[in-house]
């Protein structure tokens, strides 16, 4: 987000606790529902319609009318048709491709760290960037599409239909980083790796603190601490042996990483049910 984009939602989530229960679910539904429908649309623009129509709730609720009285009982429609007035801001679209790619470089920078001995393949890093983004551009658009979708004949289970359909989005992504080899491989041993490493994972803890929906990127911290840390112990000199050479060292370091992956997973489950709570 822009300054004055996070400004403005800022400003939208102070005001909003304002709002009575009913009147919260009706909003944030329809808050949702225009972020992500707004890809292509100029974000501080969106915001600014999202304040206004906050603040005409407020208003109407302070008069004793229901939100849903007051904006109508089909707010699709209605925010569609705010939408349409809205021009495409295509920058905006180039900003927030350019950002996920950014996020995922500095989150998968650390994990092609893990091991001393396996280059950094920079082709590979490129290309699962780019099939990330386009995941992460799916699930936006199928948040927005489904925001007033009534529950289907799976009930409860539609949680976990959710999850798995997630886990399998997620899944080729980490597999071609696996398996997916490119010419573009550099080695990164030693003190040079320890140094990028540290300098990455500072990076990333800033980057971190200063993001206003930590949630949404909480998922991913247990993996690229718990690599981060195998990344360097691992090049220390006196520990590689052990860690890399025996058995006892190579459970440990598949334990840490199937304890931050199950973290992971957890995270992702905890995210998705509080989208539609």
């Amino acid at each position: 987000m822009t300054t004055k984009t996070s400004r403005l939602a800022d400003e939208n989530n102070t005001l909003r606790e304002q709002l009575t229960p009913d009147n919260k679910k009706y909003y944030e539904d329809l808050l949702l529902y225009m972020r992500t429908r707004a890809v292509l649309k100029d974000s501080v623009v969106i915001e600014q319609e999202l304040l206004t129509i906050l603040t005409d709730i407020i208003a109407a609720q302070q008069d004793g009318v229901a939100a849903v009285d007051y904006f109508g009982k089909q707010p699709q429609e209605t925010a569609d048709d705010i939408l349409a007035e809205i021009p495409n801001h295509w920058v905006n679209m180039v900003k927030m491709v350019g950002a996920v790619l950014a996020g995922y470089f500095l989150i998968t920078a650390i994990p092609s760290l893990t091991l001393p001995s396996t280059p950094v393949d920079i082709g590979t890093l490129l290309l699962t960037g780019v099939y990330f983004t386009l995941a992460a551009l799916g699930i936006v658009t199928y948040v927005g599409r489904t925001t007033y979708q009534k529950q289907h004949q799976w009930g409860r289970w539609g949680w976990v239909v959710r999850w798995l359909a997630a886990c399998v989005l997620i899944a080729p992504g980490f597999l071609l980083t696996f398996f997916l080899k490119t010419p573009w491989r550099i080695y990164l041993p030693g003190l040079i790796g320890i140094a990028l490493i540290s300098i990455l994972l500072i990076a990333l803890a800033v980057v971190f603190w200063q993001q206003d929906d930590k949630m949404m990127w909480a998922p991913f911290v247990p993996i690229v601490v718990m690599m981060a840390l195998i990344g360097i112990v691992t090049r220390v000199q006196a520990w590689q042996t052990f860690l890399l050479k025996t058995t006892p060292g190579r459970i440990g370091l598949a334990g840490g990483l199937v304890v931050a992956l199950l973290l992971f997973y957890g995270l992702i489950w905890r995210m998705l049910r509080r989208t539609k709570d």
